[in-house]
């Protein structure tokens, strides 16, 4: 699989030349090359991103930033976390 950075050059290519064979040419690849970044592109209109996926923090977070809040920002992550687990125990 291509970097980022390869992908960009030859999608650049691409969009300069509007030819598979000549961004190829330029980005030192092949046509079918150029035609599966152009594809992908054109397909998902993100390269090479994650998926975004729930945190398990989303449920809680908040609550966290109200702690953080509260304690000017000197609520440390432990002691969130501890709280937040005694918290559920009782629910």
């Amino acid at each position: 699989m291509k970097s980022a950075e390869e992908m960009m050059k030859i999608l650049d290519a691409y969009d300069l030349t509007g030819s598979l064979r000549d961004a190829g040419e330029l980005a030192g690849c092949s046509p079918n090359t150029v035609e599966h970044c152009v594809e992908r592109r054109a397909g998902a209109g993100v390269l090479d991103q994650a998926a975004l996926r729930p945190e398990l923090i989303d449920e809680y977070l908040a609550k966290v930033e109200e702690w953080v809040e509260r304690s000017k920002g000197k609520a440390r992550a432990d002691v969130a976390r501890e709280a937040r687990r005694t918290r559920l125990r009782r629910v």
